[in-house]
């Protein structure tokens, strides 16, 4: 690669149309980078542009735009940003390339932003959570040249990320656009879209980052009840009407259907204590449901924890003792890390009632980072009916979704249904951004062990979304997949879904899996 580069340093045209034609022969592989181009090759900065520029402006091949993305980087120039901008765009694994050498110009967040907004959800996020890391002095000056939709749309990706952009807190800016916007539904977008961005703002006004603007007392209920008003006024009725007659299974219009018709206009009115809410994301947006904790009107997870989202239902609420209290402590897990716990870590609650005062007592702590203890204490009887209320509460799942619920625990109840056949459950699911299929993933063999070959099978079938729950149908359903486990090897009824290729040889099948 240095000797490539040093031959076109003459930097004629002849030289540079030889250097592009030479690399686009060489397969590209991320190996050859030049992490420190302007001290590996030893050329004259000007000449080390002249490169760069022919080779982004005229690159047919990965190699050729890394390369020059690589040359430039070191001397990015205001002249350059439409180009390197337009480079992001491309996809291929530029953007994030792009957008760290766009990090160090004069004006980041116009650059950040631009992409953000014309890039597709995969790219959008990477773009979205730069700026998220944005300075306050950067935001400013970009927020001086957005309208209130464009600020509308910054909320709106923001509230995708785990961790609170530091602009965001006490901001007026935002506080006043969204206020404003509330009263206006047309600066979110038209159609479908347009309603789904009204939710998600909605949803990260009440739990999310949103909850932390400059907000007066009652201001925040007042926009949130102004934003169902949008949802429910007969256009957008019409709109989720019509997008319905037109497929009745599009997952979007049913979960916008049950987003209207089931949101609380009391949402934001939080009571003293803890309240305890399920929110269910857009199909769209591919994200699970969330069990938010908000303790005296503030989202707990998003106040203190920056490195992931709050726990699902099943596994807050539903898993072993969940937020029940007892007179032994007990710890839970309020959220884990997007890595991994053992990188970022989670936060905790430990749980302990207090007899003696009718109190319930939480210290929660984040188990990485040196963050403080922080202590709640709830009034016993207070906090029994909620957390009562909210394990008792499914009315956000989805057919499919309780289905899987039904058979886990129909599955757990007789354990022989499966160890017949050799095999155990690892869990029936069905995912939000699929929502029409019940898929029970099974170990074989049963137990599973780590030390002897083991693989997983994956039973699926199809249950339709609908904008709401017949539970005599759902029953009926899970009781025929009962009966086929009961009378076929799930192995043979279902596809190889995960293991190794030596583990399948050493227990016959197959490999590699059907996807």
């Amino acid at each position: 690669m240095r000797d490539l580069l040093r031959a076109a340093a003459p930097g004629s045209a002849d030289d540079l149309d030889r250097l592009c034609e030479r690399l686009r022969g060489i397969q590209y592989n991320q190996v050859l980078r030049l992490k420190h181009p302007d001290t590996e090759l030893g050329l004259e900065p000007e000449l080390s542009r002249v490169i760069a520029l022919h080779l982004l402006r005229t690159g047919r091949t990965r190699l050729e735009i890394m390369t020059g993305l690589d040359l430039l980087a070191t001397d990015l120039r205001e002249e350059d940003i439409d180009l390197v901008r337009e480079i992001a765009l491309l996809q291929h694994g530029y953007g994030f390339t792009a957008s760290e050498m766009l990090r160090a110009s004069q004006r980041p967040g116009h650059s950040l932003y631009w992409l953000a907004v014309r890039s597709s959800p995969p790219d959008q996020a990477l773009y979205a959570d730069l700026l998220g890391m944005l300075s306050a002095e950067d935001m400013e000056e970009l927020l001086t040249g957005l309208s209130v939709p464009d600020s509308i749309e910054i909320l709106r990706m923001m509230s995708h990320r785990s961790q609170t952009p530091k602009w965001i807190k006490g901001s007026k800016h935002f506080t006043t656009a969204l206020a404003q916007a509330a009263k206006r539904p047309e600066l979110f977008g038209s159609g479908i879209t347009g309603l789904v961005a009204i939710t998600q703002v909605r949803d990260d006004l009440l739990y999310g980052h949103s909850a932390l603007l400059d907000l007066e007392q009652g201001t925040r209920a007042t926009v949130a009840r102004d934003l169902l008003t949008a949802l429910r006024a007969p256009q957008a009725r019409e709109l989720v009407s019509s997008a319905l007659a037109d497929d009745p299974q599009d997952s979007e219009a049913i979960w916008l259907h049950r987003y209207i018709e089931n949101a609380d206009d009391r949402d934001g009115d939080f009571p003293p204590g803890l309240a305890i809410r399920i929110a269910t994301p857009a199909p769209s947006t591919r994200q699970a449901p969330r069990t938010h904790l908000v303790v005296d009107g503030v989202p707990l997870v998003t106040s203190l924890f920056d490195h992931g989202a709050a726990g699902i239902p099943p596994v807050l609420l539903h898993r072993n003792q969940g937020l029940r209290t007892s007179a032994e402590v007990h710890e839970v897990w309020l959220a884990e890390a997007d890595c991994t716990e053992g990188c970022c870590g989670v936060l905790a609650v430990r749980i302990r009632r207090d007899e003696a005062t009718g109190r319930v007592l939480w210290d929660v702590k984040a188990t990485r980072g040196g963050t403080e203890t922080a202590q709640f204490a709830f009034d016993a009887r207070e906090y029994d009916a909620e957390v009562a209320r909210a394990e008792a509460d499914y009315s956000w799942e989805w057919p499919a979704l309780r289905a899987a619920r039904m058979l886990n625990r129909r599955l757990r109840d007789d354990p022989s249904l499966l160890s017949r056949w050799d095999c155990c459950n690892y869990g029936a699911v069905s995912w939000n951004f699929d929502r029409s299929i019940l898929r029970l993933i099974l170990w074989h063999p049963e137990p599973p062990n780590p030390d002897r070959p083991w693989l997983q099978f994956q039973y699926r079938t199809e249950i339709p979304d609908a904008t709401s729950v017949d539970d005599d149908a759902v029953a009926a359903t899970v009781e025929e997949i009962l009966e086929r486990l009961r009378t076929n090897d799930p192995k043979s009824i279902g596809k190889l879904c995960g293991g190794s290729e030596e583990n399948a040889k050493a227990l016959g099948y197959p490999w590699p899996p059907v996807r």
